[in-house]
């Protein structure tokens, strides 16, 4: 007979790094349970083929739940947090028979500033919440070839309630999802994850604008060629980064103002952050692209994906 489940996890909300992640935490023995009966019949069947059990209210999450992941778009951090607190607030008896705080661990991609703010909304019970500042760094959790092991994205945590302390089997889950405690300050974990997230996607922004320039001049074979001359490592990295990016570009706009805000306030670069609201620019446009074509499914490729680009810059260009 099978172990009981160590722990319950609620996970906010079901796009693919939270399939990934429950997924993870299903093979290691935890129950993940969801809310999404205000979503899409996709992501319903989403959350059902990923053996999630979805629970019908917010109240019932609450009740159940003994940690919350949020795994949001930047644009809708704040908003999971209140609702998670608005369904607390509905009945005071929301966590009876509970012996242990509610732990939320924000895991957005958002600014020091921004999780500070959240942060903030749990402040007023800390008896019955622990709030945890984090971050995912890397791609969602896979089993590795034959399914013995886990690929798993890095996870750094702050604030002054670290995982591993929470009595109900914190250390292991602290330890299955790969976490990484920085220090006792919301807002650490948050900041770490913009100076990561600003190398990489701030690299294919500038990739976005090369290779659709060069392809508008027709010289882009020419460009690859002179990358695989003079720097024959990135080439690989620069295309894959373009093909990957089209179905992310729309959760990507919002992070770039959140990496801005970061350098700008933690960073001391007031005027030069604004570079990371023009990368938001370019990842707008090509969400942009992405919708005239109805979803990204024809930028699959290189050609692909420069093609729909270019010519959404055009229609933008024209429009204006």
């Amino acid at each position: 007979m099978a172990p009981p489940p160590l722990a319950t996890v609620a996970i906010l909300s079901i796009g693919q790094m939270g399939v990934g992640v429950a997924r993870l935490l299903l093979a290691h023995g935890f129950s993940v349970i969801t809310n999404v009966s205000d979503r899409s019949p996709a992501t319903q069947e989403r959350a059902d083929a990923a053996s999630i059990e979805r629970v019908s209210s917010d109240l019932e999450l609450v009740s159940r739940a003994d940690y919350i992941l949020s795994i949001v778009p930047p644009k809708d951090a704040m908003q999971t947090a209140k609702r998670v607190l608005d369904a607390l607030d509905s009945d005071s008896n929301a966590r009876a028979g509970k012996q242990h705080p509610l732990y939320y661990l924000e895991l957005n991609a958002v600014s020091p500033e921004t999780a500070k703010a959240i942060g903030a909304l749990f402040e007023n019970d800390q008896q019955t919440l622990r709030f945890l500042d984090g971050g995912i760094i890397g791609g969602p959790p896979t089993q590795t070839p034959g399914g013995k092991d886990w690929k798993r994205p890095g996870i750094p945590l702050s604030g002054p309630h670290p995982l591993q302390d929470s009595p109900l089997q914190g250390q292991r889950l602290a330890d299955v999802l790969n976490t990484q405690h920085l220090d006792s300050k919301i807002g650490t974990a948050s900041g770490l994850k913009c100076t990561f997230a600003a190398l990489f996607k701030g690299f294919t922004a500038l990739a976005l604008q090369s290779f659709t320039t060069a392809e508008s001049l027709g010289v882009l074979p020419q460009l690859q060629g002179y990358i695989a001359q003079y720097n024959p490592s990135i080439k690989d990295r620069v295309e894959k980064s373009i093909v990957g990016c089209p179905p992310k570009a729309y959760r990507w706009v919002e992070e770039m103002n959140q990496i801005g805000q970061c350098f700008e306030a933690e960073g001391g670069w007031p005027e030069s952050a604004n570079v990371f609201r023009n990368v938001a620019n370019v990842y707008e446009q090509l969400a942009l692209a992405v919708e005239r074509k109805g979803g990204h499914e024809e930028m699959g490729h290189l050609s692909g994906a420069l093609s729909a680009l270019s010519e959404s810059l055009k229609s933008s260009h024209e429009e204006s």
